[in-house]
């Protein structure tokens, strides 16, 4: 049962919340610079082992959608400060697979949360993965694009981009990333560059029914490249912007903090 004063306490801080969401809006990549992860790390500057279709390029093996489920091992994280997930980007496979293109998915829904379960040990049981901060963080029509640029045999550019409507505060010491992919319709765009190796710090689990309750799982997972704004890097935005990009930054870790709390057994 939840007491009268953590709901009190949940109250002042909605409140506070309502009070900077112009605030939120400065968080904005062209806003302020942000720390970059990839995952997995290893993948960084070199080929992932494989590449793949899902859950972006469904045409060849589902015209109705993909429920997507990837996990990222918190240790990725932990050369960083606790902060808000912006931007997640991923890169066409370098070999013959991946190419430029250009297109619009019309629907589609993605969630982060924090999830205790590892890479190659998720369920085959979708909402068991999602942990109790699930937070959709982009919901509608999605234009994904590539120009497909890098050197000759070596990885591509992290061009694939998408920045995300409602950023999501992510503390690696409470946990793994979870993203959670929903597509509901024919999508055309290239082959992502992946990799396939067990005991890395990825895997996923998927269904070629984007409404299903289970999926299949195994070891592969796209190499993908995070944007994460800290408190440290607020330091970096414009002077006039400063001061309210800290308190949505603020606003927005006490939102974490309360959801847990709330959460938390008592």
């Amino acid at each position: 049962m939840v007491s009268h004063h953590k709901l009190s306490g949940v109250a002042g801080r909605v409140a506070i919340i309502a009070s900077l969401v112009l605030g939120v809006g400065l968080l904005e990549s062209r806003n302020i610079a942000k720390a970059t992860i990839v995952s997995p790390s290893m993948s960084t500057n070199i080929e992932g082992n494989g590449n793949n279709n899902i859950p972006f390029n469904n045409f060849l093996v589902s015209p109705v959608g993909i429920r997507y489920q990837q996990v990222f091992a918190a240790p990725e994280f932990l050369s960083i400060e606790p902060g808000l997930i912006t931007q997640i980007a991923f890169r066409p496979d370098a070999g013959r697979a991946g190419n430029a293109f250009s297109s619009t998915i019309p629907n589609i829904q993605i969630n982060l949360s924090t999830t205790s379960l590892l890479p190659d040990a998720l369920s085959t049981t979708f909402a068991e993965n999602v942990g109790d901060d699930e937070t959709i963080v982009y919901n509608r029509e999605l234009l994904l694009s590539s120009e497909d640029i890098g050197a000759p045999n070596q990885p591509k550019d992290f061009d694939i981009v998408i920045d995300l409507e409602n950023p999501f505060f992510y503390d690696p010491n409470q946990g793994n990333l979870l993203l959670d992919v929903r597509t509901f319709s024919f999508t055309r765009t290239t082959a992502f560059d992946s990799q396939n190796t067990f005991g890395d710090s990825i895997s996923r689990v998927f269904s070629f029914d984007p409404t299903a309750s289970t999926g299949t799982d195994d070891t592969t997972g796209l190499v993908t490249k995070f944007k994460i704004a800290t408190r440290n890097n607020t330091a970096l935005i414009p002077e006039s912007s400063s001061t309210l990009a800290l308190l949505a930054f603020s606003a927005l870790t006490a939102i974490s903090q309360v959801k847990r709390s709330l959460s938390t057994p008592k």
